[in-house]
């Protein structure tokens, strides 16, 4: 089609309205976003003034990560997942073997001293028991005197290796210092056990016979809590199961936040830690889970 002057002036608008057509038909046609809706409601307080917080699941006697005194091979691990123990029973034992021959050895020389003990007792009784000392030279009287004590001695330090012998041997079985249950293993036989500061414990343990929810509460909320607050928890996930709590004790160090609600959330904020336990008929609940806390802050308000 030729292009005259009489119809140039309709060349603009006509592309202009093809653009506006095809503009709006990728509009209509594309497909709807569909919204995804949220699995679970977000809990609510059912207290009129609440105080929140963030808990964290964990045993009655805090957790406790098992360590080694002396560092060593591991022969043998006595526990295993979810194992109850009583305070001193053993959790795993190293490598003993060094210190067997060592107390071999060191009972075998105290029984070799006590010998010889024996002999230089009865030797100074012969010239000690003499009505007439000077039957005996003075030299002879002295040497066997002190021959005595010296051997007396012998035998008293060869007991005191073999009694520190015998406590490093106890330091290599590691027993578990409280009544409580295995929580974590870390440990096989074959395997180093060293005395640094390990990334994760050897062994984790706690005693489990109440659970305690760690809270942290806002530094500028410090004030409006008590131990007479009603307080109640929800898991996460499950916000239809409330947990009333029992205030246990404070914290008393104020301290920089760890548990973060969400991603980006301000690190500089210190805390509270407020320590209170859970029902002990409470079921489904892990230690280390994550709790939300709402504090009732109505008796406060009375001062």
């Amino acid at each position: 089609m030729r292009v005259t002057k009489k119809n140039r002036k309709w060349v603009l608008p006509m592309i202009a309205f093809i653009g506006i057509i095809f503009t709006l038909g990728s509009i209509f046609s594309h497909p709807s976003t569909k919204i995804n809706k949220l699995v679970e409601t977000p809990p609510k307080s059912m207290f009129k003034n609440t105080i929140v917080g963030i808990g964290v699941v964990e045993p009655k006697s805090e957790l406790i990560s098992i360590g080694v005194e002396l560092s060593g091979v591991i022969r043998e691990v006595a526990v295993k997942v979810g194992d109850y123990v009583r305070k001193n029973d053993i959790l795993f034992i190293l490598d003993q073997r060094e210190i067997d021959a060592q107390i071999f050895t060191l009972e075998k020389t105290l029984d070799s001293f006590k010998v010889q003990a024996e002999d230089a007792i009865a030797q100074f009784a012969i010239v000690n028991n003499l009505e007439d000392q000077r039957a005996i030279a003075k030299d002879d009287f002295n040497r066997r005197k002190y021959g005595e004590k010296f051997s007396l001695a012998k035998v008293e330090e060869v007991q005191a290796q073999l009694n520190q012998a015998k406590t490093t041997k106890e330091r290599l079985c590691i027993r578990s210092p409280i009544d409580g249950r295995i929580l974590e293993v870390n440990v096989h036989p074959g395997e180093y056990a060293s005395t640094n500061i390990l990334s994760s414990p050897l062994i984790r343990m706690g005693d489990v016979s109440t659970l305690h929810v760690r809270v942290e509460i806002d530094e500028e909320n410090a004030s409006r809590v008590s131990p007479e607050n009603e307080v109640y928890c929800v898991k996460r996930g499950n916000t239809q199961a409330q947990h009333p709590l029992t205030f246990v004790r404070f914290e008393p160090y104020v301290q920089p936040k760890q548990n973060l609600a969400v991603l980006g959330q301000r690190v500089d904020t210190r805390v509270l830690r407020i320590i209170y336990a859970l029902p002990k008929n409470v079921s489904s609940i892990f230690i280390g889970q994550q709790m939300d806390v709402f504090i009732n802050e109505h008796d406060t308000k009375k001062q």
